[in-house]
């Protein structure tokens, strides 16, 4: 009788360790569904351009400079190429 008790006791702790330990996965798992949508979120706001820096032809002193930060990231200063021929800023000199 006493190693029957002794055993469902076991089962009990072993029941609310699973359980517990059911509910930690949960949990991990949803905030690293959080954490990943925010990632996808961001990622997608940075190939949009909202994270790109306001620059416009004005800020440039020749259209080498322009055109540099152009090429360096054609998404973000897609701006600076008004025609959309690929040359930036074709009123500076």
């Amino acid at each position: 009788m006493k190693t029957l008790l002794i055993m469902n006791s076991r089962i009990k702790y072993t029941a609310i360790f699973l359980a517990l330990l059911l509910l930690g996965l949960i949990f991990s798992c949803s905030e690293s569904s959080d954490a990943s949508s925010k990632d996808i979120s961001s990622s997608t706001e940075n190939s949009s351009g909202s994270n790109c820096p306001t620059k416009t032809c004005g800020d440039f002193s020749s259209q080498a400079q322009a055109q540099a930060a152009y090429n360096s990231n054609k998404t973000c200063y897609k701006n600076l190429d008004g025609d959309g021929n690929g040359i930036a800023c074709e009123s500076l000199k």
